[in-house]
């Protein structure tokens, strides 16, 4: 009996094969695939948690978590605890609610309140925007009449206040900013400031807006 071989014949049909390259097959596979798309805007909680409360997300500024604690979803007792803040880790604070001593910061994307005892704020190196030169510094010509925050004096919080301000060429304070913050504090000391009035800087004779720093100490055996 003889023995039949068969030889696997291939048919290579070379019309309408397509030879896609490295870079098409790339490109098909994104095209099947949807791109992630990333958004900068806030979920949901946010947005109601900078509402509720009145949120100035400008004004954000870092300060160091002095102590373990909680970081509350409220500003009272009822607030769940939405995490723990280790100490030493740098937060931002964004509103102080004298009230309840507390403050309203962001901590990795979260938002809510922890008590000002446990903040201190991280004094950060600024810029003055003028650069104006001057050979007669700004005197100021009326009383600094500074008046001491009653939750702040209950509290027993004192300090310096460092406050600069941008003095303009008729002596009143065009913008001033706490640039050594105390919690609780700060509001008081930029308040006084604004309120003062100042003998103009000079340059060459003539009046010019200078930037000055006008260190405030509460001390409550003075208030």
């Amino acid at each position: 009996m003889k023995k039949i071989i068969i030889f696997p014949v291939i048919f290579l049909f070379l019309s309408g094969v397509k030879v896609i390259s490295q870079e098409e097959i790339a490109e098909n596979i994104a095209m099947e695939q949807p791109a992630k798309v990333e958004s900068n805007s806030m979920d949901l909680s946010s947005l109601e948690f900078i509402k509720d409360f009145e949120i100035n997300i400008t004004v954000g500024k870092k300060a160091k978590i002095l102590s373990e604690t909680q970081l509350k979803a409220k500003p009272d007792d009822s607030g769940e605890t939405l995490l723990t803040i280790a100490a030493g880790v740098v937060v931002e604070t964004f509103r102080y609610l004298p009230k309840e001593a507390l403050w309203a910061i962001k901590f990795n994307e979260t938002w809510g309140f922890v008590p000002a005892t446990a903040v201190m704020p991280i004094q950060e190196k600024t810029t003055d925007v003028s650069q104006t030169p001057f050979d007669e510094a700004p005197k100021m010509v009326t009383v600094l009449q500074v008046s001491y925050p009653p939750e702040a004096k209950q509290q027993g919080i004192t300090g310096k206040v460092v406050v600069k301000a941008l003095i303009s060429k008729t002596g009143s304070v065009l913008e001033a900013e706490a640039i050594k913050s105390i919690a609780g504090l700060d509001e008081a000391a930029i308040e006084a400031v604004k309120n003062a009035k100042f003998k103009p800087g000079k340059f060459e004779g003539k009046p010019v807006e200078v930037w000055i720093r006008i260190p405030i100490n509460f001390e409550l055996s003075k208030f």
